[in-house]
C-alpha cells in the first residue's frame, strides 16, 4: 500500500509540473529562409518603385524575329502596377520597326497542368488583355503564351530573360 501512494505522489507531482510547461508549438512558426528568391519574390519584397526588364527575341512570320523588352514595375504603395513593352520587328522591308505598348499589369496564378504556376497579364491602355506570360520555376525567366493562356506547342523559343 505504501508502494501506491508513493506511485500516487509520484504521478500527480509530475502531471502538475508537467502541464506547467508550455507545450512546443511549431505550427504557425515561419519556416527558416533558404536564400533562394525568385524573380517574384523579388518584386514582392521591394518597399520603393523598381522596374525589372525582361529582354529576348521571338519569332516572327514575315520578319527576322521580334526583339521584346519588357519593363514591369513594383511599387508597394500602388495596387495598379505598370508596364512598358518595346516590341522591334527585325529586318522588315521598312528596316527595323519599334513599337511600345504601356498599360498595367495583373499577377494570378494556376493553369490547367500546373495550378502553382504565375502568370503575369498586360493589359493595353484600352483595358485589353493583350498578353500573358508565364513566369518559370527558375524566378527570371518569362515564357509568352498563346491567348488561351496555354503555352505554345512549337520547338521555337518564347522565352523572355531577366537583365
Amino acid at each position: 500500500m505504501k508502494n501506491f501512494y508513493l506511485l500516487s505522489i509520484a504521478v500527480l507531482f509530475y502531471l502538475t509540473f508537467a502541464c506547467d510547461q508550455p507545450a512546443n508549438e511549431t505550427a504557425n512558426q515561419e519556416q527558416p529562409e533558404t536564400g533562394i528568391s525568385t524573380a517574384a519574390d523579388k518584386i514582392l519584397e521591394k518597399k520603393t518603385s523598381t522596374w525589372y526588364t525582361y529582354e529576348g527575341t521571338i519569332p516572327c512570320a514575315d520578319c527576322k524575329g521580334i526583339k521584346m523588352v519588357l519593363q514591369l514595375e513594383n511599387n508597394p504603395d500602388k495596387t495598379i502596377r505598370e508596364f512598358r513593352l518595346t516590341e522591334t520587328y527585325l529586318d522588315t522591308p521598312e528596316g527595323d520597326r519599334s513599337f511600345e505598348t504601356t498599360g498595367t499589369y495583373e499577377v494570378s496564378y494556376g493553369m490547367k497542368a500546373d495550378p502553382g504556376a504565375m502568370l503575369i497579364s498586360l493589359i493595353d491602355e484600352n483595358d485589353q488583355q493583350f498578353k500573358t506570360f508565364l513566369q518559370e520555376k527558375d524566378g527570371i525567366h518569362f515564357t509568352l503564351l498563346d491567348k488561351n493562356k496555354n503555352k505554345i506547342d512549337s520547338n521555337l523559343n518564347y522565352t523572355l530573360t531577366q537583365k
